[in-house]
């Protein structure tokens, strides 16, 4: 009696098997690739000094991942600080800016990490102005890390800033 002659798939089985087996590592590996090593916040405290704005602005905080600023749609959901513009100096509340380091490299985790900071000015019957502070070069360069104060001052004018809120999301 002769056998039949082995299957194709029978042949292969342990290219299946090495075929399956990377995979299942590759998965591994992007599973601690997207879990942070550490994480932890650093605080940063803003003062900006208005100059020529127009009466009644109000100005409203935002910051987060870069890829998770809502653009032209925001309607100040989410602000961290709210206040009116006056004369002198805004001191706005300490925020704590989350951010989560990767494995093998010392990187952060874009979407885990608040690396954009966004002040908006909105006065009456004029389209809303918007201050930018992109945060990314601070956590690569280590002038932000976790445990550490960060303190920002700078003189504005309304001339100034941006208008047009839907680039922010590109800066880093």
């Amino acid at each position: 009696m002769t056998s039949a002659p082995a299957s194709e798939h029978f042949r292969r089985r342990w290219f299946y098997v090495l075929w399956c087996s990377l995979l299942g590592l590759s998965l591994i590996a992007l599973a601690m690739w997207e879990t942070p090593k550490q994480s932890g916040t650093a605080r940063v405290m803003l003062s900006l000094r208005p100059l020529d704005f127009p009466k009644n602005c109000r100005a409203q905080a935002w910051v987060g991942p870069h890829g998770r600023w809502p653009g032209a749609a925001w309607t100040g959901e989410g602000a961290w600080a709210e206040m009116p513009v006056g004369e002198g100096v805004l001191n706005f509340p300490p925020v704590d800016l989350s951010v989560g380091y990767r494995r093998w490299v010392k990187n952060f985790i874009p979407r885990k990490t608040s690396d954009l900071l966004v002040v908006k000015f909105q006065a009456p019957g004029v389209p809303p102005r918007y201050f930018v502070l992109p945060m990314g070069n601070d956590w690569h360069q280590g002038l932000l890390r976790i445990g550490r104060r960060m303190g920002l001052q700078a003189d504005i004018s309304w001339d100034g800033l941006w208008q047009d809120p839907s680039v922010f999301g590109e800066m880093r």
